[in-house]
């Protein structure tokens, strides 16, 4: 059974309880669809993809961001410079988000759950993320935390440690689409005003259309 929690991003956190959670940033994709750019270190206002999505991860109430990096891992890393985060290296990049998924969850051994980000969504402000944080602490077991927005699920998602083991499992170009429909009970779907959620940049289209409303700093 999903439950639905109502939220007010703008509202306080309500953090009581001592779990640890690492914010994952996948930024190891090809970005084929965008063609000979790496569409991570295009602009979004005035700064690029990649930087705007670790900063909103960063000054959100995780205790850690990770950044998995694979294609022109280099070269993303160097728009990063200067920036708190801990970097892990997909050689396996190629295979599909699911080998960055596993790096990531790999690298986050230890915490009680992780939230998963897309460096191609970098409109997703950090008062989005610690909204599903607070939903996530609030729970007396550890449940999936999803964003909604008008019925409709979106990215991040917060996955508990006793989810890891699955998530180690997936493999091709997909992410925990699969995982949530066999875990549909453990799902708690959190409503927030954005529909950054949905956002991903693939296209030049898509950067105009983001340029053209660009995302609000945390």
């Amino acid at each position: 059974m999903t439950v639905m929690e109502v939220l007010e991003p703008d509202g306080e956190s309500t953090d009581k309880k001592p779990w640890r959670v690492a914010a994952i940033i996948l930024a190891a994709g090809c970005s084929r669809r965008m063609g000979r750019d790496n569409k991570l270190l295009l602009e979004i206002g005035g700064n690029t993809l990649v930087r705007s999505s670790v900063q909103n991860a960063i000054t959100s109430d995780v205790q850690s961001t990770i950044v998995v990096l694979g294609h022109e891992a280099e070269k993303v890393a160097a728009a990063l410079e200067g920036l708190e985060y801990q970097p892990e290296i997909n050689e396996e990049y190629s295979q599909g988000m699911a080998s960055s998924l596993r790096v990531g969850v790999k690298a986050a051994e230890g915490f009680d759950a992780v939230a998963i980000l897309l460096a191609d969504m970098p409109q997703v402000q950090s008062k989005t993320l610690d909204a599903l944080l607070s939903v996530f602490l609030q729970q007396e077991s550890p449940r999936i935390i999803v964003a909604t927005h008008g019925g409709r699920r979106g990215h991040p998602v917060i996955w508990p440690a006793v989810c890891f083991p699955d998530l180690m499992t997936l493999s091709g170009d997909i992410g925990g689409k699969q995982l949530l429909q066999k875990n549909a009970h453990q799902v708690i779907e959190a409503d927030v005003e954005s529909d950054s959620i949905f956002m991903d940049i693939d296209t030049r289209s898509d950067l105009a259309a983001a340029n053209a409303k660009p995302a609000k700093r945390p």
